[in-house]
């Protein structure tokens, strides 16, 4: 059912800022924004939004009208986006699952994307969306600036990595991949794929960092074909890394975390996938 992940949605206080940071920084290109009613599930307070192109992939910055915990200069997690062939189908095979959805039917968004959320309620808290792509999706940005081929993965701190592997499996038909085993930040992960997507489940080694949640976003993995190479494109775009060189994973990727702070304070790493 899930094809890839359409992008990371990111809230922001400022979107002329972003959307020039990631022009000047991953040389993406603005493919188009509107104006966000309030009332939705995703930015109740209303707001506006731009989808940013570069590589292979696509970022939505949003600035909600209400942005009383969204730090100036930053990028703050906030919801994934996975592409369906037929919205409509998956959401009938989703509700028979027992997942709801914010609103009846999908939206229209200003690029052409038909755009469902799940009703967080039933999803843990998560924020995501169903994203059935236009037959000409738009082409603004792409094969642009910093060679990303695709989202690899997003990443969530959770309380319980045991629940969290399990309510993916149940959900979404997933398979944990390397089992759960030590992270290198000091506890314990998993990765589950489900459809041709996956995700990073990373376990809190200090609850506290959850803030009373059971869940919170983490960081994005973008996949390149040479990370070598990305790397030194990334350093001339003036990004710095959080190590020397990069490192393999239980499950054989290869990654390199960026220093966040030449990211906007947001987690993300490059990754280059094995040989099959």
């Amino acid at each position: 059912m899930f094809e890839k992940i359409q992008h990371i949605g990111y809230l922001v206080a400022d979107l002329d800022a972003a959307i020039d940071w990631f022009k000047q920084t991953f040389g993406g290109d603005n493919a188009g924004g509107s104006n966000l009613n309030p009332g939705g599930v995703a930015v109740p307070s209303g707001g506006r939004n731009a989808f940013i192109h570069f590589g292979q992939i696509e970022v939505e910055l949003i600035e909600p009208n209400d942005k009383t915990n969204i730090p100036d200069n930053a990028l703050v997690m906030h919801h994934v986006a996975y592409v369906v062939a037929d919205v409509a189908k998956s959401k009938t095979e989703l509700e028979a699952k027992g997942f709801k959805f914010a609103t009846p039917q999908a939206n229209t968004n200003v690029i052409g994307q038909q755009v469902l959320y799940f009703d967080p309620a039933t999803t843990n808290g998560f924020l995501m969306h169903l994203t059935q792509q236009p037959a000409q999706p738009s082409a603004i940005g792409v094969g642009q600036g910093c060679q990303v081929d695709q989202i690899l993965h997003a990443g969530y701190l959770c309380a319980d990595v045991e629940e969290a592997v399990a309510w993916f499996e149940n959900s979404f038909d997933g398979t944990a991949v390397g089992g759960i085993g030590a992270s290198r930040r000091g506890a314990r992960n998993a990765y589950v794929n489900f459809g041709q997507v996956q995700v990073e489940l990373i376990e809190a080694s200090d609850q506290s960092e959850l803030g009373g949640q059971r869940y919170i976003m983490d960081h994005v993995g973008y996949t390149v074909g040479n990370i070598g190479a990305c790397v030194d494109d990334c350093k001339n775009r003036g990004f710095q890394f959080a190590g020397d060189e990069p490192i393999t994973n239980r499950v054989s990727q290869t990654l390199l975390y960026f220093d966040a702070a030449t990211t906007m304070g947001s987690r993300m790493h490059l990754t280059q996938l094995p040989k099959d």
